[in-house]
């Protein structure tokens, strides 16, 4: 912003001061003249006037030379009074034209000159924020690339280890069950950066329905059990008798649980306690979180939830992380109509997050049934899946691979495919019970193809239940509408027990199992 048109550059003079020195200039080319005499004609007293306005006008201001103007115009009126027969009129005339004229000039240069200096400053900040932006994105592709590879070298280094069959079972175990552990957490990582790109674009949707806060709960902690108990972090749970119903996203609900436990857990001492506790208090339902660790700094306490923020950001630091998990934790609650709040523990060292949503009553809408992972095997010596046929889709041969592995283990019957054409001629000459599909086609074909299995007629293999396998769902509208005949839709990587139970579930196999 630039100052008014008048600013004097001689900011250390006051306005009296100013217009003191402007009237005694004025004052004093009058005395001049007087003292003078014939020295000093008619078209030189104006000259040295306009002279003395344009020093007013450099030294106090515009305003200031204005009234200088005005007031030399006067004496000048009666300096012509003296000399009626002298052509001083006209010298007064072009006095006053030209200190109007040299009054604005030097208006317009210090404007300029303002302006410039404005700009010089605003270029400056410009360039420290962008060395600022600059230095962030450096730091934040190292600690990227630190947090990636940290998981990978422990999974990189068991799987050696595995593959020299020298370990003793014991060994073995522990490494297997450490691979699971840093898998999990390198994709939750990059399920974390998705979610804050999507954020960042407005395009973090939910898929709201009833369902039950407790079974959030509960399926964090199931998530979160081996990195307690690599840590010797002992996980209590507090639930009410009744169900917790709130409107919201199940998943992003087990999202939210999942990252305030993991914080708290990964702050907590070893062999320390952390209680996740779900209840109701008026119309609120809370999901509250409590760890022992140090606590949170007070002066860090404002910017917890803040996007790419780190009490210590160091990387020398005891926690790793990207600082994403608290902002995406925000602004999945937000998004559900709640508030999440952080505070430190009054009584003993720790830290206690308190996410509130709209509670909502357990008998207004029907809901949906809880996600259980069922054990590999039937009851008895029968696998689960059992004389089921699984077609598969999917264009990469290691997930084609994995699939068929994976089900055929539980008994299935698998035919794979990598083109929705195949998977036209498979519906059609084999007949499946059941449709998995996923792809990596920027057209989506594969879920276009869902919709194409409910149009057929059920003698050319068509109306069978489809599972999608997916991690960009609820994105893209095009890709919503796809989905929309999608019996199940699963997001990747999927838990191979948590597939084989939707498969189940999808053909009836799992409520003749508990019939059983």
């Amino acid at each position: 912003m630039t100052g008014p048109a008048d600013e004097s550059p001689h900011s250390k003079f006051s306005v009296p001061v100013r217009l003191t020195i402007a009237f005694l200039l004025i004052a004093g080319v009058f005395a001049l003249d007087r003292y003078a005499g014939v020295m000093i004609d008619d078209g030189s007293h104006f000259i040295l006037l306009g002279t003395a306005v344009l020093a007013v006008a450099w030294l106090a201001g515009t305003g200031p030379a204005l009234g200088a103007l005005v007031f030399a115009s006067i004496l000048g009126v009666f300096h012509i009074a003296d000399a009626p027969e002298s052509p001083a009129h006209v010298h007064l005339a072009l006095f006053v034209l030209h200190g109007l004229l040299v009054t604005a000039v030097v208006s317009e240069l210090r404007s300029a000159r303002r302006e410039a200096e404005a700009r010089a400053r605003e270029a400056h900040v410009a360039r420290q924020e962008g060395e600022s932006a600059s230095r962030l994105k450096d730091e934040f592709l190292a600690t990227i690339s630190h947090e990636l590879r940290t998981p990978l070298n422990a999974v990189l280094g068991w799987v050696h280890l595995l593959r020299t069959g020298k370990l003793d079972s014991a060994t073995s175990a522990r490494g297997l069950e450490s691979i699971d552990r840093n898998v999990r957490l390198q994709a939750q990582l990059t399920s974390d950066l998705l979610d804050v790109s999507k954020a960042l674009t407005g395009k973090l949707q939910l898929d709201p329905r009833p369902a039950r806060l407790n079974d959030a709960a509960r399926q964090a902690v199931a998530s979160t059990g081996p990195a307690a108990h690599a840590k010797d972090v002992r996980i209590n749970l507090i639930l009410p008798k009744e169900d917790i119903v709130v409107h919201g996203d199940g998943p992003r609900l087990r999202q939210v649980a999942w990252q305030l436990l993991a914080n708290a857990i990964k702050f907590s001492p070893r062999g320390g306690a952390v209680e996740i506790t779900v209840d109701a208090l008026g119309q609120d339902a809370r999901l509250i979180v409590r760890d022992g660790g140090p606590g949170i700094d007070p002066t860090f306490l404002p910017r917890v939830f803040e996007r790419f923020t780190q009490a210590d950001a160091s990387p020398t630091r005891n926690a790793g992380g990207l600082g994403v998990g608290l902002a995406l934790v925000r602004e999945l609650v937000e998004l559900h109509g709640g508030e999440i709040e952080a505070r430190n523990r009054g009584d003993v060292s720790g830290a206690i997050f308190m996410a509130r949503f709209p509670l909502q009553s357990v008998d207004a809408p029907k809901l949906a049934p809880p996600i259980t992972a069922l054990a590999p095997g039937g009851n008895g010596n029968r696998p689960l899946l059992e004389g089921l046929r699984v077609l598969v889709l999917d264009q990469e041969a290691e997930g084609r691979d994995l699939l068929r592995t994976v089900l055929q283990h539980r008994g299935a019957s698998v035919q794979t495919v990598c083109s929705v054409e195949e998977a036209l001629q498979s519906l059609e000459a084999w007949r499946p019970d059941v449709l998995v599909s996923d792809s990596l086609s920027p057209d989506h074909d594969s879920y276009a193809l869902v919709g194409k299995v409910q149009s057929l007629e059920a003698d050319r293999g068509g109306r069978i239940p489809s599972v999608a396998l997916t991690s960009v769902a609820r994105t893209d509208e095009r890709l919503r509408k796809m989905l929309a005949n999608v019996q199940r839709e699963l997001r990747k990587p999927v838990e191979p027990a948590l597939l084989t139970s939707e498969v189940a579930r999808l053909t009836g196999r799992e409520r003749r199992r508990a019939e059983r």
